[in-house]
């Protein structure tokens, strides 16, 4: 059984999850949605100009009132810079089941901030919310992307053919992975 409780202020050891703001898309413009290199395997197109930017976090904020929407800025608690977002999304309630999705500035990988945030979020899907299963995907060259999934404990289920259309139109091929809810309960044992 779950119960929706839409986007709440998460904290893990480096990061702030919060809602957006309007404030944020400044962040949001400079230190990703501006970037092709960081787009490159998403499902939508650079921000050309700071208004774009301005324009998805007005939409993003006005959706916060629904309890099935989950969208977190990704805050480093140091800078208090927004650096990235992370998603629950394609909820399925008949089966328990979500996905989750993530976005960073390039200037913020390779530091682990993904793999924090994802684990945060996996933590609240599971023990707040209910879900029972959880999934992530990444286009098939954005390995770094898997080896997040890997490190926050996901496990690779397959490659699906031409799942997902890129930013540009064209379907891709998307590898899965997953974690259950009882697989969950071991792993966050294990690590107490």
């Amino acid at each position: 059984m779950h119960i929706h409780k839409g986007t709440i202020r998460l904290k893990t050891e480096r990061l702030i999850l919060r809602e957006f703001t309007l404030a944020d898309a400044t962040d949001m413009f400079n230190n990703w949605a501006s970037d092709d290199e960081v787009t490159k395997y998403l499902s939508w197109p650079t921000h050309k100009d700071i208004e774009t930017s301005k324009n998805v976090a007005s939409m993003w904020v006005n959706d916060y009132i629904k309890p099935e929407y989950y969208l977190w800025a990704i805050e480093v608690k140091d800078s208090g810079q927004v650096v990235g977002s992370i998603a629950v999304m394609s909820i399925d309630n008949n089966t328990e089941m979500c996905e989750i999705g993530y976005c960073i500035g390039k200037a913020f990988w390779n530091k682990g901030i993904v793999t924090e945030a994802l684990k945060g979020v996996v933590k609240y899907a599971f023990n707040e919310v209910g879900f029972n299963r959880i999934m992530c995907r990444h286009h098939i060259g954005n390995n770094a992307s898997g080896r997040v999934m890997e490190k926050a404990s996901l496990q690779y289920e397959g490659l699906l053919r031409q799942v997902m259309k890129n930013n540009k139109g064209k379907l891709v091929d998307c590898k899965y992975y997953s974690m259950l809810k009882e697989e969950y309960n071991v792993v966050s044992t294990q690590i107490k």
